[in-house]
């Protein structure tokens, strides 16, 4: 079992991701629940802000699988065709993020299909571009 908080720099109630269900070497499951925290607006979770639980759920995949990147600092880059199906969750509803490597180069660089589920309806999708470079590539991003 993994321990989400020694896998992505987050902290408190900055940790999103609750559990890994499921990890391999091009795909990971993790669980969500929804908790009351600075992302709640009016008791609501808007869903835009999935984009921030996928972001971390792709922080944990890497953590998992690659021991040569600098885990302590990835990049969300960007997003692609971000549709939200549901516009909010609820303080307690439990997200199942279900993201795959779409593509990976060498420098860091990787896309990622990601959905989330509430009861195993698709409530948001994305196709995610971050920049997780390893040890080398960061020490030299730094001395630039």
């Amino acid at each position: 079992m993994y321990d989400v908080k020694n896998l992505i720099p987050h902290s408190g109630v900055m940790v999103l991701v609750d559990e890994v269900v499921f990890v391999d070497d091009v795909s990971i499951i993790t669980k969500s629940v929804i908790k009351n925290s600075p992302f709640i607006n009016d008791g609501k979770f808007l869903s835009f802000q999935l984009i921030e639980i996928m972001a971390q759920s792709l922080g944990v995949y890497k953590s998992c699988n690659d021991k040569t990147s600098a885990n302590d600092v990835a990049f969300l880059i960007g997003c692609r065709k971000f549709e939200i199906l549901k516009p909010f969750l609820e303080i307690g509803d439990e997200i199942l993020i279900d993201a795959k490597l779409s593509i990976q180069d060498e420098s860091g660089f990787g896309v990622y299909d990601c959905k989330c589920y509430l009861d195993k309806i698709l409530v948001a999708k994305a196709s995610i571009s971050v920049f997780n470079p390893n040890k080398e590539k960061l020490a030299e991003i730094k001395n630039a």
